[in-house]
């Protein structure tokens, strides 16, 4: 099965996300499911305008982790000598590493501010008396999320903050023929090692749903059409995770220093 996720597309050049066509470029001339399937829990986009912000728990969102491309501020707290706070501005390299003086290099993606300010506290402590430190992320880099397997453009889309797997399936220029339409997978990192899944049957939200059934995409989710129906979720999961191991770093963004640990499946689903 892990064959089938590390194709040759995996080791190509991710290609930029091309911007959004109509759904119906999604279709093809047979269907072969005519029964719809529930979608519980999962978050439904009612249109595809501007969601109601209003309307999600804020509260249970997971902590924002670091990237490549965001900008950093560092404050180390007050100098006298300066009559404020001494501010360092910095952007995380593409190899997700920030210069700090005087301890070198720290890795900072992967990492949620709050995890950042407590490793350099750590290794400013060598150096420094009682060293303090505050991370403000001060731009973030650009919004995506990554459309791979049976699509016409793998590789990462350019994304609205409420991006739908549709929206986002039709951005990769639709599914190739074959397609497991009513399998596909949405992988939501919502932990430092771990990851909630959830399925989305696109075929039948098309079908049935009115689009109402289809789900909103979070910065960064992976969404992955596969060509055969998924049996065992978690145990996919666990196998796509593990033969990325070594690539993901680099090949997915919002994705480094991963290391699956649990898998979440979203109630109802397998």
């Amino acid at each position: 099965m892990i064959r089938n996720v590390l194709r040759p597309w995996f080791a190509a050049a991710l290609l930029a996300g091309a911007p959004l066509a109509s759904t119906a470029a999604i279709f093809s001339a047979s269907h072969a499911e005519t029964t719809p399937a529930p979608h519980a829990d999962l978050t439904p986009a009612s249109s595809y305008g501007d969601a109601d912000s209003l309307a999600l728990d804020w509260s249970s969102v997971p902590e924002y982790r670091i990237v490549p491309g965001d900008e950093l501020t560092l404050d180390f707290g007050p100098r006298a000598d300066l009559n404020g706070d001494i501010l360092r501005e910095m952007v995380v390299r593409p190899d997700g590493r920030i210069s700090v003086f005087p301890v070198g290099d720290v890795i900072a993606a992967g990492r949620t501010p709050r995890e950042l300010e407590g490793a350099l506290v750590k290794l400013l402590a060598g150096d420094i008396r009682a060293p303090r430190v505050i991370v403000e992320l001060s731009r973030l880099a650009v919004n995506q999320v990554h459309v791979i397997g049976e699509v016409v453009r793998v590789g990462p889309v350019t994304a609205d903050p409420y991006m739908t797997v549709v929206q986002a399936i039709t951005a990769a220029g639709g599914f190739k023929e074959g397609a497991a339409r009513n399998n596909v997978l949405v992988f939501n990192r919502n932990g430092a090692n771990t990851v909630r899944v959830a399925e989305v049957r696109v075929d039948d939200v098309l079908k049935f749903g009115g689009l109402k059934g289809d789900l909103r995409l979070s910065r960064f989710d992976i969404v992955y059409v596969p060509r055969s129906t998924v049996g065992n979720i978690e145990v996919f999961t666990r196998m796509f995770f593990g033969g990325l191991t070594n690539v993901t770093s680099f090949a997915f963004e919002g994705w480094e220093l991963f290391n699956l640990d649990r898998v979440f499946i979203v109630p109802g689903h397998k």
